[in-house]
C-alpha cells in the first residue's frame, strides 16, 4: 500500500493520530479504563489507545515518532513554573523549537488525511500538499506560517482540574483573531493547542504568544475550566452517559466492574 507521507508502496504501521502517550496519560493508577474522546453533538468515541488508522510506513512512522516522543515529554512530564510576576501563563525556558513545531504540522497532517470520523472537523484542504513538504523538507516554514499557541486549563477546584486533565476533546476549528482560521487540539493534562491554517498575519496580540526560535514557550493559564465551552459539553454530555456522569459526580472515570 502506498505510504501517505513518502508516497512508496511499502508495508503500512498502525499510525496514532495523537500520539498514544496522550491518552496512557489520562489512565488513573487505581483504573485500567480512560475517558472516551468526546465532542458536542457527537457520539463518544471509546479510544483505549488513541485513534489510529494505516496510514504510514515503518520508516515515516519512525521519523513522526521522534517528534511526537519530544512532544510529550515536554507537555506531559516536564513540570511548568508560572510567568515572572503572574499567574496568568507558564513559562518554559527552553525547549526545541524545530522538533516541537515539527510535532504540532505533523500532528495538523496527520488529523486532515485520516477518514477517523472523531477527525472530521479537521481538514487542511489545500494545505494539506504544504504541511507534507514541510515534514518530508525538514522543515518547518517561516515564523506565521502554522504558527502555534498553548493554553492549558485550570480550575481552583480539584475535582474540575482534575477532570480538565483527564479529558480529550474532538478537535475542532475556530476563527478568532479578526477571522483567522485556527485548528484547535486538546491533548491530555488539561492543554488546548491553536494552530493557524490561514494565509494572513497573525495579530499582534497573538504574536506574543505563538512558538518562536530560540525564545521561551509561553502557556496561557485558562484558570476557569469551569466556566469554559468546553466544561458544559463535557457535563451535557455526561447527563447523558452513564460513565461521564459519574466522572463528573466523582472525579474518578469508571473501571471495567459493571
Amino acid at each position: 500500500m502506498i505510504c501517505k507521507l513518502c508516497q512508496k508502496d511499502k508495508e503500512l504501521s498502525k499510525s496514532h493520530i495523537i500520539p498514544k502517550a496522550f491518552f496512557m496519560h489520562l489512565y488513573s493508577e487505581r483504573n485500567d479504563k480512560p475517558l472516551m474522546m468526546i465532542g458536542e453533538n457527537r457520539f463518544p468515541k471509546r479510544r483505549p489507545i488513541g485513534s489510529y488508522e494505516k496510514l504510514l510506513c515503518k520508516d515515516c512512522e519512525q521519523k513522526l515518532g521522534v517528534y511526537d516522543n519530544y512532544a510529550q515529554d515536554l507537555l506531559l512530564k516536564k513540570s511548568l513554573d508560572f510567568f515572572p510576576n503572574t499567574d496568568l501563563a507558564y513559562i518554559i525556558p527552553h525547549f526545541d523549537y524545530f522538533v516541537l513545531k515539527s510535532f504540532f504540522i505533523s500532528l495538523l497532517w496527520r488529523a486532515s488525511i485520516t477518514k477517523l470520523e472523531e477527525f472530521k472537523l479537521i481538514d487542511a484542504g489545500p494545505y494539506e500538499f504544504r504541511l507534507r513538504d514541510l515534514i518530508i523538507s525538514d522543515s518547518v516554514g517561516g515564523k506565521d506560517e502554522f504558527s502555534i499557541f498553548i493554553t492549558k486549563f485550570d480550575s481552583k477546584n480539584e475535582k474540575n482540574k482534575y477532570i480538565s486533565e483527564k479529558s480529550i476533546l474532538f478537535p475542532a476549528k475556530q476563527r478568532i483573531d479578526n477571522a483567522l482560521n485556527y485548528s484547535v487540539f486538546y491533548l491530555s493534562s488539561g492543554y488546548k493547542v491553536y494552530i493557524k491554517v490561514d494565509k494572513r498575519n497573525t495579530d499582534e496580540l497573538f504574536i506574543k504568544l505563538i512558538l518562536k526560535d530560540a525564545m521561551p514557550m509561553v502557556i496561557l493559564r485558562m484558570d476557569n475550566f469551569e466556566d469554559s465551552p468546553e466544561y458544559r459539553i463535557l457535563l451535557n454530555i455526561a447527563k447523558n452517559n452513564r460513565e461521564l456522569g459519574h466522572f463528573f459526580k466523582s472525579g474518578q472515570p469508571v473501571g471495567n466492574s459493571p
